[in-house]
């Protein structure tokens, strides 16, 4: 019988790192990006209704423009939210010092297309964060659970790099609900 390999800590950071970016991995976000593409470009011709291109072509000229990620939102509805898009989202450019920076008092008025787009980003990004911070508790449970490497690998199938690092050579079930066993197993298939 070959001997199992106790869990430490450093193996248990390097299955948490695999972890934790393959359930992100697993979330779809596919309908809450297609909201966010309404909304980033319903930001986009709000500013540029305020800021029309021709402007900013000269403000360019001399480097007084930016492009602000925070933007307040005016909504049909009469409502004024804000919203900080990410850094990589595709938002055209203001003059300096509009936008949330600077205390401005800028705000952009949308279509109701647009309401509706954040409202339902709203609510899809909450739900998969939420499904996402479900998913890693489980994880964290069971790697807590674990003791052995052979443990983690009845129900997470490891790639071979991770397997060698964590000196693999036999397998073994630990004690964990059926149902979390389950959910970590087609968690970690839709990843793979």
């Amino acid at each position: 019988m070959t001997k199992k390999i106790k869990l430490t800590k450093t193996h248990r950071e390097v299955i948490e790192d695999y972890g934790v970016k393959r359930i992100a991995e697993s979330i779809d976000r596919t309908q809450e990006n297609k909201q966010l593409a309404i909304l980033i470009n319903g930001a986009n011709h709000a500013i540029r209704a305020k800021y029309p291109e021709s402007d900013m072509v000269v403000l360019r000229k001399y480097e007084l423009g930016q492009t602000d990620r925070c933007l307040k939102i005016q909504f049909p509805s009469g409502r004024v939210d804000g919203f900080s898009f990410k850094s990589d989202a595709a938002i055209v450019d203001m003059p300096y010092q509009a936008g949330c920076h600077y205390s401005s008092q800028d705000v952009f008025p949308v279509t109701a297309a647009v309401e509706k787009a954040f409202d339902e980003y709203a609510k899809l990004h909450a739900d998969n964060d939420k499904e996402q911070q479900t998913k890693f508790n489980e994880f964290h449970a069971f790697l807590t659970a674990c003791r052995f490497v052979e443990d983690v690998l009845e129900v997470i199938p490891l790639p071979d790099d991770i397997r060698k690092r964590l000196g693999h050579r036999s397998t073994s079930l630990v004690a964990v609900t059926p149902d979390t066993v389950k959910s970590l197993k087609a968690t970690f298939r839709k990843a793979a």
